[in-house]
């Protein structure tokens, strides 16, 4: 209890009291004092708050004697402040993220190097949820995702998909590949509204976002397995990307 009542905003001089009422009852001025060892020239201002608060109330002024309010009562009163904090920092954050976005696509341009490979799923997931209208994509193998879990892989997507972004994805579908598995990953993402086609090999896998992210995935041939990854927040680079993109999707065949 005593961590609780902390953590919503009691001192350490209103915890004493709290539980002494609690306790007790009712108490005057001059016992209170003596039980929590708080002289009476400070435990004014504590049971004044205490009262403005709605933990207690004075309900005898000649000698004062408090007693506690219901908790239920004064407790609600506190869930609501914290409700109606919480309502507000929703609005805040949301307008400062926009205002941080802002800002952020009139800026230079920001490349950033992440090598830890939860680092660079969480950057993927990203840039989709920052998805407005559109985004592109090279799905390159060797695919790491489980055929079975198909619902878990990227729902970030699906959500973008369902607020209506524009997704068009192109699938490796290299010669000794499980290709069945590619398809079906492939057609899994086509059922969901993204627009798909393959192609036999690509560059690299990519992701590109509203004509202004681009995350690269870099892989290290023959086998090898590299876990880096190329962030950049640019219009340029991320419209090159673009029409590198469309390159590909011209000469790739239909799922």
């Amino acid at each position: 209890m005593d961590s609780l009542l902390l953590n919503i905003g009691f001192s350490h001089q209103e915890l004493k009291i709290y539980k002494l009422l609690l306790e007790k009852g009712e108490l005057s001025v001059t016992e209170i004092s003596r039980a929590t060892s708080i002289p009476t020239s400070k435990l004014y201002a504590f049971m004044d708050a205490l009262t403005d608060k709605g933990f207690c109330r004075l309900i005898k002024d000649r000698p004062k004697i408090y007693a506690l309010n219901s908790p239920n009562s004064a407790f609600a009163r506190v869930r609501d402040e914290y409700l109606q904090k919480e309502k507000a920092l929703q609005k805040l954050s949301t307008e400062l993220e926009d205002k941080f976005l802002q800002t952020q696509s009139n800026t230079a341009t920001v490349f950033k190097t992440i090598t830890s490979k939860k680092e660079i799923l969480e950057e993927y997931y990203r840039l989709f949820r920052l998805a407005k209208k559109i985004g592109v994509g090279f799905s390159k193998a060797p695919y790491t995702v489980d055929i079975n879990e198909l619902e878990n892989v990227n729902p970030s997507e699906e959500d973008s998909i369902n607020s209506g972004v524009e997704f068009k994805g192109i699938y490796e579908l290299p010669p000794g590949e499980d290709q069945a598995s590619i398809k079906k990953l492939a057609n899994y993402f086509k059922s969901k509204g993204e627009d798909v086609k393959m192609v036999e090999s690509l560059p690299f896998k990519m992701l590109m976002v509203d004509f202004q992210y681009v995350l690269i995935l870099l892989h290290g041939g023959a086998g090898m397995s590299l876990n880096m990854a190329l962030s950049v927040d640019d219009k340029d680079f991320a419209t090159s990307m673009y029409d590198l993109f469309n390159l590909y999707w011209e000469k790739a065949d239909v799922v």
